[in-house]
């Protein structure tokens, strides 16, 4: 017999949407979620664990322990595990997958001798799954309520990271935006990449002797021992810019990366 998927949770829709909006599928630093599978390995004694999130077609794993190599990061959905832990907040966990009915014609228990799967739920604060983070191993076992409570606090602390990288996210976007909106207002004919040496300049960024001299152009600085020192000009408006010396140390980060300029800029023309 074959593999039947899971069904389709009902809120599926909204919950792939709050899966968008949490950006983990498309900018993924395993670095960043790397401990999460390391503690889930000790915690649990597994000698794989995993974590991911899932829109409608594919699982994205965030970071990984245990995993040949040649496995890939994403997977169809419809082939997961972890579909199954999508409906319910709660664990899934399966002591024998071979006498689990959902799973044991599925090929990492028919092909690779899995027999062991745990899958906790990565819930939002509004209740929308993301993915899982999960332990599996090729023997049968049974995990104790401590270690299923440690696990689940696992997956909280995630789901929270997630969030808040959101919000950091959002409000950087939303500073860069309200900033460049104000520079532009002063130097409306400034292009995307002049804006940012404006603001590189501001924060004492390293800047190009071409962006120096643009600079001295524009009056915000001068030229003093080999050096651009800030002008009244620009004291004024880096005052009247009220800037956000957080907010900027990222905005700086994203001077190599127009197309995410032009997006921001297309906010606020639009």
């Amino acid at each position: 017999m074959n593999f039947k998927p899971a069904q389709i949770p009902s809120n599926d829709t909204k919950r792939v949407e709050a899966v968008h909006r949490s950006g983990a599928t498309e900018d993924i630093d395993s670095n960043l979620y790397e401990i999460y599978c390391f503690l889930a390995k000790e915690i649990t004694g597994c000698p794989v664990s995993w974590t991911g999130v899932i829109d409608s077609e594919k699982q994205v794993i965030l970071a990984r322990d245990g995993f040949p190599d040649d496995v890939p990061n994403e997977m169809p959905r419809n082939q997961t595990l972890c579909q199954f832990a999508l409906e319910k907040k709660q664990p899934l966990i399966i002591n024998n997958m071979v006498k689990d009915a959902r799973f044991k014609y599925h090929p990492a228990v028919t092909d690779f001798g899995v027999k062991f799967y745990a899958a906790f739920p990565i819930v939002t604060s509004d209740g929308y799954t993301l993915g899982t983070l999960c332990v599996s191993d090729n023997k049968v076992r049974k995990l104790t309520k401590h270690k299923i409570s440690l696990l689940m606090g696992l997956a909280t602390k995630l789901a929270y990271q997630l969030e808040v990288q959101v919000s950091q996210r959002k409000g950087t976007a939303e500073s860069t935006i309200h900033i460049l909106n104000k520079l532009l207002l002063k130097h409306p004919n400034l292009k995307v990449l002049e804006a940012i040496s404006v603001l590189k300049f501001f924060i004492k960024d390293f800047i190009s002797l071409e962006e120096q001299k643009f600079i001295v152009k524009l009056g915000l600085g001068f030229e003093s021992n080999n050096n651009i020192e800030i002008s009244s000009d620009g004291k004024l408006l880096k005052k009247e810019l009220n800037l956000n010396i957080g907010t900027l140390k990222r905005v700086k980060n994203l001077s190599s990366n127009e197309d995410e300029l032009m997006n921001m800029l297309g906010q606020i023309k639009g």
